[in-house]
This record gives C-alpha cells, structure tokens and sequence, in this order.
C-alpha cells in the first residue's frame, strides 16, 4: 500500500509538472503572439503615420498645382492686356507713318527726288510692320487666338499684287520673277486673303532673299479631290467642289537659290530658328516659316519642302477656299489712285471719330482729296452727338477711346430705328480677331485693322454705299501700244558701247535714278533720242524695261 501511495503521487507530481510546462508553453506562445501584434500594431501605425504624411504632402502638392493654374491664368491675361497695349501702341504709328506717306504721294506735282525718299519711308514702314507683325502673330498663337477671317476676293488679283510688290526687289537682285497661274485657278474664292497674302509673301520673301541669282517662280493650281466623307468633307480635308462650293487650291515656290542641307530642314520650321543661310543674312525674326506652316494648317493643309545644297529650293502648301460669285459692277482697280467720285454721285457725308489727332488728320484730307465731305469726333460722346445733328452715311470708329469707347458708342447708335441706315464701321490697331467679333455684337458693320491703306477706307464706301470713282489715267505698259518703239529702242541700246550698258544696268538695278541719268549725260551727245527715252523711263520708274536693254550676259549680281 505504501509503494502504490508513492507511485500516486508520482505520477500527481509528474502529471503537475507536465501542466505546468505545457501552461508556461502557452504562455511563452501567448507572450509571442501580443508581442508580434505589437509589432504589428507599431507598423499599422508607422504605415498610418506616412499615409497621413503623403496625404498632407499631397493636398499641398495640390494646393501648389492650384496656385500655379490661378497664376499662369493671371500671367496669361497679363500677357493678353500686354499684347493688346503693344499691337496698338506699335501700329499705332506705324498707321500714321504710311497713312500720311500715301498721302504725300498723291501730290502730283511732288518732285522725283522726294518720291525716291518717300519710296523708302513706305518700304521701311511696311518692313517694320511685317516684323511686328510676326511678333504678334507668334504671341497669338501660343495664345490660342489665331483665327481665319473669311470674306470673298479676287485671287487672280492677288497674284497680280504679289507679282507687282517683288517685281522691283526682283529686279533690283537681277533675278527673275515668275507668277504662273493656271487655267483651273478660280478666280473669285472665299477665305482669309491676309492670312494667305502673309504665306505667300514670307514664301517670296524668303526665296528672294536666298538667291543670288537665276530665278523665282510662283505656280498656283487647283484642284477637286474625289472621295467623299461623312458630311461632304473628302479625304485629306479636302471638300466636294460641286456639293460644298470648295476648291483646293495649290501653290509652289521655286528658286534656284543656294539650297539648304538635309540636317537643317528639320529645324526650319521651329519657331526662332535659324539656317546657316539665314543667320548668315542677318535678317529676320526666324518666325516666318513657323507661323507660316501654322496658317496654312488653320486653312487646311500644309507645306512641304525640297531642298538641295547649291541646286535651290522649292516650298509647296494646298489651302481650302470656298468659290464666290464674281461681284456685281466689276472690281476696284487695285494698282490705280482714286481722284474723285465719278459724275452723279450723292454728297457722301463720313465721320471719323478716333482720339488721336493725327489718324483723323490723314482720314480727313484722304477723304476730301475724292470729293467725300467728313468731319470728326475726339470719343464716343461727341461722335453721337455729331450723328445725332449731322446724319453722316458713314461713320469710321475707333475702338479704343476716352469717355465713351467705340463699342458702347456703336450701341448706342445702332439703338435707333435711324441707326440702323448708318453704317458704322469699327477701327484698331488690336492684334487679335476677338475684337471683330465684339464689335459685330456691338453693332458694326465691318471692320478695318491699322495701319490701312488708301483704298482700304474707299472701298469701304463702295462696299456700304455704292460709291463709286474715278481713277487716274495709267500710261500704257511697256509691249502693248508701245511694243514697237520699245523694240527700236532696244535696237538703240544694243550699239552702245557694253561699258555703258554695264553701268546703265547696274544704276537700274540699285533703282538709281541718278546713277542713271548720269550715264545717260554720257551718251547724250551722241543719242539724244535714246537718253530721252530711257530719261522718261527712269521718271516713270519703269527700271524693269531699262533692265531688259541690256542683255543678260552683261547682269551682276547685287
């Protein structure tokens, strides 16, 4: 009995021992277990703490953004009210500088020695405005603002300008200028003409300017893509001719220039660059391919470029225009001067109200050397105060006045029943083409930009009022009724000693009036019938035919 009581509680005591170790088991896993949820715990929290950190790192981030956008929105209207100050404090001049230079030179007894100087006040004046012009135009780009104006013109004319404005650059550089238009090349077309000149004329530009010698062509073609599209538009943009009224019309620029590299024409259309060519030259902005390529892509196409060092270059563009009726009484003549109205014309009565003194002064005597009695206003309140009392037919508006701005001032005339007989039309020296549109609102009925030109305010009257007027006379071009004395004198020329058909030559090509006459008094004794006939050439400015009397082996390149 006793062996068994110990062997009880042995086996008691071993089986304690056993609970024991397997309690303190549990308790060490139990200790293990909140000791790794600890762990966890620290790091649920840790991670808390850095989601938290991210989300204040990101609503300031955020915050950042936003007062980013609030200041790049405040620049961007800064830079808007800039531009708008710059576009009319620089046209502004420049409006008065060409606009009294026309007016000098419808002086007809004006001498030929301040012609020549008046010559290049104009030129210098419409290359100041082309390069601020640039400027702007690159400005309303990178704004947004850039937008096509349309309004039907005669494109046949406008070839005809450009080939007459770089005839004499042409000519002065002993180049040859060629304007090809062919057969299919509709004549009367709707869409942005400025915006079209402005390519073609940087096109030209450019070509003349690169080109030592040999020539420049312009070619202009039309065409009607087949393949039409959801809502009449063909493939590559183009539209149905017959449904839509639309033409794609083509255009290419030749030369035979000293041509570009195949590395330098990936940059030629970035906005600032430069070819070694042009940096060579030292002119230009670097903006006008640029901008160019821009306007052309807003029309609907785009411009291509083939080059080759030494060879030349040629740049081709497609643009989309709308077909327009021809206008009824024939167009203006664009070339001639108006001197008066023609018999039977109603008294037209014109206000111009603008609050700078010269811009009225120029409208004024413009005005009233054709026969139109005007009359001016300083700003908006006296301009309705005149309307009111005078009735004029036609008022010119300067948008941006003291007092009363040009578009309150059109509202209010236009707020009457006898407002609605007047035509008003809004003037600025703005940039951008929203300010059109808010003068459509206003109630204009056109629009002119500064700087204008002579027959920009006149065919404003014929546009609105019907008026009409006489031209002055132009003498009959060299080759027509005069084709057969322009052979004699060819003759003539052609036995004069090649040292002075040398020098002839180079004094037509610098437009040297007096280099010329000098070389005339030379042979004068011995020719008086051909110096005279080259002196009223030269009076004529007509340096195109005093070219052609000297052949084409005798040119150098200026």
């Amino acid at each position: 009995m006793q062996v068994v009581g110990i062997s009880a509680s042995v086996v008691v005591g071993t089986l304690l021992l056993v609970a024991l170790w397997a309690l303190r088991r549990r308790l060490h896993a139990r200790e293990l277990e909140l000791a790794r949820k600890a762990e966890e715990l620290a790091a649920s929290r840790a991670a808390e703490q850095r989601l938290g950190e991210e989300l204040a790192e990101a609503r300031r981030a955020e915050e950042e953004a936003r007062r980013a956008r609030d200041e790049a929105v405040t620049a961007s209207r800064s830079k808007s009210a800039f531009l708008a100050n710059m576009s009319h404090e620089l046209r502004t001049p420049l409006n008065s500088i060409l606009g009294f230079a026309q007016l000098v030179e419808r002086d007809p007894s004006l001498a030929d020695r301040h012609r020549e100087n008046l010559a290049v006040i104009c030129k210098s004046g419409e290359h100041l405005l082309g390069l601020v012009n640039d400027i702007l135009e690159m400005a309303k780009i990178e704004a947004g603002r850039m937008t096509l104006v349309d309004a039907e013109f005669d494109l046949h004319d406008t070839l005809s300008g450009l080939s007459e404005m770089f005839a004499v650059e042409a000519q002065k550089r002993g180049l040859t200028l060629t304007v090809e238009r062919e057969q299919d090349v509709p004549r009367h077309v709707s869409g942005d003409e400025g915006k079209l000149r402005q390519v073609l004329i940087n096109l030209l530009g450019n070509a003349l300017k690169f080109t030592p010698r040999g020539s420049v062509t312009l070619r202009a073609s039309a065409r009607r893509s087949a393949g039409v599209r959801e809502g009449g538009v063909r493939e590559g943009g183009a539209h149905d001719g017959a449904a839509a009224g639309r033409v794609r019309v083509s255009f290419e620029v030749t030369d035979t220039g000293r041509g570009m590299a195949t590395a330098e024409l990936a940059q030629l259309f970035e906005a600032f660059a430069q070819t070694a060519t042009g940096r060579q030259s030292r002119e230009g902005t670097g903006l006008g391919l640029h901008i160019s390529r821009r306007i052309v892509r807003m029309m609907g196409g785009d411009i291509r470029v083939e080059s080759q060092v030494g060879r030349g270059t040629t740049l081709r563009f497609d643009v989309r225009l709308s077909l327009a009726d021809a206008p009824a009484g024939g167009a203006t003549p664009r070339a001639l001067r108006a001197v008066g109205l023609s018999p039977d014309q109603p008294r037209y009565r014109v206000l111009v109200v603008d609050d700078r003194w010269d811009v009225r002064h120029c409208l004024l005597k413009l005005l009233d050397s054709v026969g139109v009695e005007a009359r001016s206003a300083t700003n908006g309140l006296g301009a309705v105060a005149q309307w009111e009392t005078w009735a004029p037919h036609l008022v010119l508006l300067d948008l941006r006045m003291p007092l009363l701005d040009g578009y309150e001032t059109a509202s209010r005339i236009k707020a009457s029943a006898r407002g609605h007989e007047t035509v008003v039309v809004a003037m600025t020296a703005s940039a951008f083409e929203q300010n059109r549109a808010l003068a459509a609102e206003a109630g204009c009925d056109d629009f002119v930009s500064k700087p204008f030109r002579d027959a920009d305010i006149l065919g404003l009257l014929t546009k609105h009022l019907g008026a009409r007027f006489e031209y002055e006379e132009r003498a009959a071009e060299p080759g027509a009724a005069q084709g057969a004395p322009a052979v004699d004198l060819a003759r003539a020329a052609a036995g004069l000693p090649a040292a002075l058909r040398k020098d002839l030559r180079r004094a037509a090509t610098r437009l040297d009036a007096k280099a010329v006459q000098a070389t005339l008094d030379r042979f004068r004794p011995e020719d008086a019938d051909l110096a005279g006939a080259v002196a009223e050439l030269a009076r004529g400015y007509r340096f195109d035919s005093i070219l052609a009397l000297s052949s084409a082996d005798e040119e150098e390149p200026s």
